[in-house]
């Protein structure tokens, strides 16, 4: 039994909660928001930005955050034309 507690305590520091949902306003910097836990939280955060705030505390779906690059994948490369070869 006491074998099974470090592994239990491992999945448990390895289990991510579920998103929850966020009060957020938007800054009005091309879609930032600042966002609070709590529409009380929101709404304090607001009055303290008052000169940035272009909009009302909304609630809103958590973002998923992803790891990796947001990029787009890079083109292909173009065939080779012996034709255009300009080593000659």
């Amino acid at each position: 039994m006491w074998s099974t507690i470090p592994a239990a305590a491992v999945l448990l520091a390895q289990a991510q909660l579920a998103p929850t949902e966020e009060w957020c306003f938007e800054r009005g910097q091309k879609g930032a928001q600042l966002c609070e836990r709590t529409e009380a939280a929101c709404n304090d955060l607001l009055k303290l930005n008052t000169e940035i705030a272009t909009g009302p505390c909304l609630q809103v779906e958590p973002r998923v955050e992803r790891s990796g690059s947001t990029a787009p994948p890079a083109p292909p490369n173009p065939p080779d034309n012996p034709d255009r070869d300009l080593r000659r």
